[in-house]
Formats: C-alpha cells, sequence, structure tokens
C-alpha cells in the first residue's frame, strides 16, 4: 500500500518522538522531599541518613553561580563533578557563551577568565577562608552531605540535632539537621579560630538516582574581618548522575596570570 503525504508526516513525527525519548534516557526525575519528624534516638537519625547517601561516580546541574565580598560576580554556570577527581564551573554570560570557568582539582584551584585571557591559581582553601579541606569534602557539602565520621549529639527540644567531627589539621566541622533530618548548615572552625566558613542549605529534592540534594547553597567565609559569600541555585530539571564526563584543565600559554579581585571584578563586568 503507498503512503499518504499525510501518512509519511505522521511517520516522521512519530520518528523524531522516539529519537528525542530515547535522547532523554539520562535525564532526572525529581520530586519534593517528604517532610516527617523522626523520633528516634539521633544516632539511629544520623546512620539512616548517611546509609541513604547514594553512590555517585558523577554529578551535572545548570544553574546559577555569584561570589560577593571584595568584588561582586553572578553568571549562568553549568557545573560538572566527577568524585574526587574535580570540580568544573563553567561560568556564562547573557548570550549562553563561556566566558569564564572554575577548575578544582585535588589540590588547586583555577578561575579563568576567557574574555581578558587570564586566570588565578590557588589552594582549594581560597573557597573556605583558608581552612584546609580536600576535593572530596568540597563535593560532599555542594551535595549537601556529611563527610568524615561525626557523633551525633542530642536532639533539642524542637528535634533538631548536630553531628560534630575534628580533623587532623585540628578543624572543628559540625553539621546541624533540622527535626526532618534535613542538613540545613555544616560549619567549620580553624583550629585558631580565626578563620570559620558556614555552609547554609535550602529547596530540597529528592532525584531519583541520587538521593536528596539541596538546590540552593551559600557558602559564607570570614577570615580577619573579611566576608566572602558564594551561592550556588541548581535547577531541579537540570541534575543528573553518572553520566560518562571528561573534562580537563587547559590554560593556554599565552594566558597571564592575574589578581584574584582583578579578574571577578572583569567577569562580574562581562557576564
Amino acid at each position: 500500500m503507498t503512503n499518504s503525504p499525510k501518512h509519511i508526516l505522521l511517520l516522521a513525527l512519530l520518528s523524531m518522538t522516539l529519537l528525542a525519548t530515547s535522547c532523554r534516557t539520562g535525564s532526572e526525575g525529581y520530586r519534593a522531599v517528604s517532610l516527617k519528624v523522626d523520633n528516634r534516638s539521633t544516632e539511629q537519625r544520623l546512620k539512616s541518613i548517611t546509609d541513604g547517601y547514594s553512590q555517585w561516580q558523577t554529578f551535572t546541574a545548570k544553574g546559577r553561580f555569584s561570589i560577593s565580598g571584595h568584588e561582586e560576580m553572578s553568571a549562568s554556570m553549568q557545573m560538572r563533578m566527577t568524585c574526587d577527581q574535580y570540580i568544573y564551573i563553567s561560568l556564562r554570560g547573557g548570550m549562553g557563551i563561556e566566558g569564564g570557568k572554575i577548575f578544582i582539582t585535588p589540590d588547586s584551584l583555577y578561575i579563568i577568565d576567557k574574555i581578558n585571557k587570564c586566570y588565578v591559581a590557588d589552594e582549594i582553601s581560597a573557597f573556605t577562608a583558608g581552612i584546609p579541606i580536600t576535593l572530596g569534602s568540597l563535593q560532599r557539602l555542594l551535595l549537601c552531605r556529611t563527610f568524615g565520621s561525626p557523633d551525633a549529639m542530642p536532639a533539642d527540644s524542637d528535634g533538631r540535632f548536630t553531628a560534630a567531627t575534628t580533623t587532623g589539621n585540628g578543624t572543628a566541622y559540625r553539621f546541624n539537621f533540622n527535626r526532618h533530618n534535613l542538613l540545613d548548615l555544616a560549619s567549620a572552625t580553624s583550629n585558631d579560630r580565626l578563620a570559620s566558613c558556614n555552609v547554609g542549605y535550602s529547596g530540597y529534592i529528592e532525584t531519583s538516582r541520587g538521593g536528596i540534594v539541596a538546590t540552593s547553597i551559600a557558602i559564607i567565609s570570614q577570615m580577619q574581618g573579611t566576608q566572602i559569600t558564594m551561592q550556588a541555585e541548581y535547577s531541579p530539571a537540570s541534575i543528573s548522575w553518572n553520566r560518562p564526563l571528561d573534562d580537563r584543565l587547559s590554560i593556554p600559554a599565552s594566558y597571564r596570570r592575574a589578581d584574584a579581585r582583578l579578574l571577578l571584578q572583569q567577569l562580574g563586568n562581562e557576564l
């Protein structure tokens, strides 16, 4: 039987729909977090929280990233992370073109201004007011997760509780959970108490593959009277887990090393 033009058009539309569906197989489903009060001991509550953390290899999300303090910079972002290997934040302007990027490796932090062809190289602790932190721990903070082996303290009258741990370098970490077992604040204080870093969370969702994440993260670092705030906002529909990633750091030889304040000011004016 000869297909009519109408039938051919319907077949073409069906083929396109099937193709589009097959291309979306890596997308994530998500839903609002179910808020329940947990009356068990805080040790049991903490164990149930950490047992619920999924194993992950990669994480990707789109949204917005901003820094305020000495200078201000705000841009749309694409974030990609490979567990214990790197964090890559692509900073994009109004046209969606990458104007800068942040690349964090196990031992270094790089901020690259592609427009003015310059970069900053620093330690990861630049994110945490000089408080030493590993790449893996920073990734877990960005995913609204604890790390180490914190001990749970008794809950208060509202059902909130804190879990605390101290690292080998003397940094004290505290993880504050609300009555629904959601991490809403993580804090770090240096051994000499001269520097502190607080990470606040909100906008919780439960993803189909990676469990609960917060879609709004604010990192507030304070050292010697100076405060710097970094904000990451994830678009829930853009979050995806365990897609193949292969991002690599490359700084052209023609790029010059710049002062961090100047570079952030430039990016703030251009993005």
